[in-house]
């Protein structure tokens, strides 16, 4: 995937947010920056979130 596709990407994900009443976070804006420019894969997002949702589990 582009550069250009992964933003337009992240541009209908966070229109769809915003229809819903949603906000991405400031960190969701910064892993969005990162995803748009190669540093980081949907994969790494994907397994972080994951990460965060079990460690908040056991909280």
């Amino acid at each position: 995937m582009t550069e250009g596709q992964r933003q337009r990407l992240l541009i209908d994900t966070f229109a769809s947010l915003a229809l819903e009443g949603m906000e991405p976070t400031a960190r969701d804006l910064a892993e969005a920056r990162d995803y748009i420019a190669g540093r980081v894969t949907i994969d790494e997002l994907i397994a972080r979130a994951k990460a965060e949702y079990r460690a908040n589990l056991k909280r």
